[in-house]
């Protein structure tokens, strides 16, 4: 299982309109292609949240019908670099979690960040 953690800098004078546009138009895209995202809040002009994923495979697919998306092409991508100052993503490989969830039995790692064609932050 993939942990997907994604920080955005917000631009100061966009933060209301980011959390309307990530609630309205980002999120509904991300569901309709069956993204599972866990959580987000801001803490200051920090966007935070995260997605889960089964694995690297499933990721990319998602990515790529998101990025891909005739909404993303032609409206949302633009929208969303015009109120994102920078972009930071950690992934972390979540190990060992088939049948129940043993708190000890569970680890994992870090991955490199995969970066979708055309981002501009």
């Amino acid at each position: 299982m993939l942990i997907e953690f994604r920080t955005y800098q917000i631009k100061d004078d966009q933060i209301e309109n980011w959390i309307h546009w990530f609630e309205n138009k980002s999120i509904p895209l991300m569901k309709q292609l069956n993204m599972h995202i866990v959580d987000y809040q801001f803490d200051g002009t920090d966007f935070i949240w995260i997605r889960l994923f089964q694995d690297a495979e499933e990721q990319k697919k998602q990515y790529q019908a998101f990025f891909e998306s005739k909404e993303w092409v032609h409206e949302l991508k633009d929208e969303a670099y015009g109120m994102i100052d920078s972009i930071k993503v950690r992934l972390f490989q979540l190990d060992n979690v088939e049948g129940s969830m043993n708190v000890e039995s569970i680890s994992g790692k870090f991955l490199e960040e995969f970066i979708p064609p055309g981002r501009k932050v």
